[in-house]
């Protein structure tokens, strides 16, 4: 079994909050952007981005609570138009925010 091994740096207060400020725009614990900015990862937050991953949950129930009614009997048509209105939107509003940080 692999053993973790600890690194501990000194940093100045102001670095450190530049850390964290960074870490928690990015959404990541500050371990983790530390290691991936030590590691030439990707580090990157997109501005935007929230609101449409929020949209993108509620449509996946939306459509799992469907999904249950079909099985059940309980529904037999359904039109599927405006759920693909609401993915073609959001795949243009992350195609325009991928762009961006391209």
């Amino acid at each position: 079994m692999a053993r973790d091994e600890f690194i501990r740096a000194r940093v100045a207060g102001w670095e450190k909050r530049y850390i964290t400020d960074k870490a928690k725009k990015a959404h990541m614990s500050e371990s983790e952007f530390v290691r991936r900015a030590a590691m030439n990862k990707e580090v990157a937050y997109i501005e935007g981005l929230d609101g449409l991953i929020t949209e993108l949950r509620h449509q996946g129930n939306n459509l799992n609570q469907l999904t249950i009614l079909a099985r059940q009997g309980r529904i037999d048509f359904l039109d599927y138009k405006p759920f693909m209105e609401v993915y073609r939107e959001v795949w243009q509003a992350l195609n325009l925010l991928a762009s961006r940080v391209v």
